[in-house]
């Protein structure tokens, strides 16, 4: 009857903690690195704006961020200041700001992206395609009204009697007015599309994100191996029989974190993902196939992370389960029959 709380533990108890346990260790090796995701946004191919910016119905109509530039007639024009070496840059630092935050070296997070690279740019000749392009995609609407640009807003239609070419130019003269009310640097808790809080550790200095996961890793691996070994302890009667439950115990959460890591493996290279982003048919929005190439590209790396982080720890847990299993079968008949300690 001994054994039927062991059992109990085991499986109520010890497999799910272990399992836990594993599995946020396998989670460890990836997600908070910081060289992991700054190389996922390193691919400047993600960052070719589309022809379906201008057409895309479930965007936003203007950029609130940004003195209201109506979005959708802006779609091909931001091509001429937002080139994908800017864009790749503000997600790479975008990236290093959020880990500053989560390693502890900043007290604070509030992102922010830099937009003195896009003013100087406006100011420019991408500032003179910039307005030749809005121009040319501004929708058309009455013979009347006044087109002008002023601080922070850019008409958002084109008058019938107005050219392109004399829309662009009154367009780019103003440019200089339109920047006055848009800042340096966009920060996040500026924008009032949503409330959002800055963050703040509430703990000392040194505190980090990888620092509560590590210690989370240990609380889970101090509970799942005090009823682990609690159950090794009640179920068995001589050292044969512990070793026995030692080892079966851990194997089973350890094969199962083992076959989720291989699943996440396998899934991208039996060739789901491609067909996932085959389905959504991005080439037929205007997305050129270097963007669908590069998307395949960032899945892959990040499954063969994932997977190889959970296939680690749960053939290393897996390794030590077969080593007690090992150490109990090369006990000898007299051991295994010997009595209890």
């Amino acid at each position: 009857m001994r054994r039927v709380p062991a059992i109990l533990i085991v499986i109520f108890l010890a497999f799910p903690l272990l399992f836990a346990a594993l599995a946020t260790i396998g989670v460890s090796t990836w997600a908070l690195d910081r060289s992991f995701y700054t190389s996922l946004v390193s691919d400047e191919r993600l960052y070719q704006i589309p022809d379906a910016v201008s057409t895309a119905t479930w965007l936003p109509d203007e950029i609130s961020g940004f003195g209201g530039l109506p979005l959708p007639a802006a779609g091909r024009a931001l091509r001429e200041i937002l080139p994908p070496a800017y864009l790749r840059a503000q997600a790479v630092s975008v990236v290093a700001q959020a880990f500053d935050f989560l390693e502890g070296r900043a007290r604070v997070s509030d992102i922010s992206v830099d937009l003195a690279p896009v003013k100087k740019a406006l100011l420019g000749d991408p500032g003179k395609r910039f307005a030749l392009r809005l121009a040319g995609d501004l929708p058309v609407g009455s013979a009347g009204g006044d087109f002008a640009v002023l601080p922070g807003r850019i008409p958002r239609s084109r008058p019938s009697t107005l050219s392109v070419d004399r829309a662009a130019a009154i367009i780019q003269a103003g440019l200089p007015t339109f920047l006055k009310s848009i800042p340096d640097t966009a920060r996040l808790g500026d924008n009032p599309s949503f409330v959002y809080v800055p963050v703040h550790w509430g703990w000392g200095p040194g505190f980090s994100a990888m620092g509560l996961l590590i210690f989370a890793d240990i609380v889970l691996l101090l509970i799942a191996g005090g009823f682990w070994t609690a159950a090794a302890f009640i179920g068995a009667e001589n050292r044969f029989e512990r070793l026995q439950w030692f080892g079966w115990s851990l194997f089973v959460p350890a094969a199962a974190v083992f076959l989720m890591g291989l699943f996440i493996y396998v899934t991208f290279f039996s060739g789901w993902v491609q067909w996932g982003v085959g389905t959504a048919r991005l080439d037929s929005h205007g997305f050129p196939p270097s963007f669908v190439a590069a998307l395949i590209d960032v899945a892959r790396r990040a499954m063969t992370r994932a997977g190889t982080g959970f296939m680690a720890a749960g053939a290393i847990a897996g390794g030590a389960a077969l080593g007690l299993l090992a150490w109990s079968w090369s006990m000898t008949r007299e051991e295994r029959k010997g009595a209890s300690e």
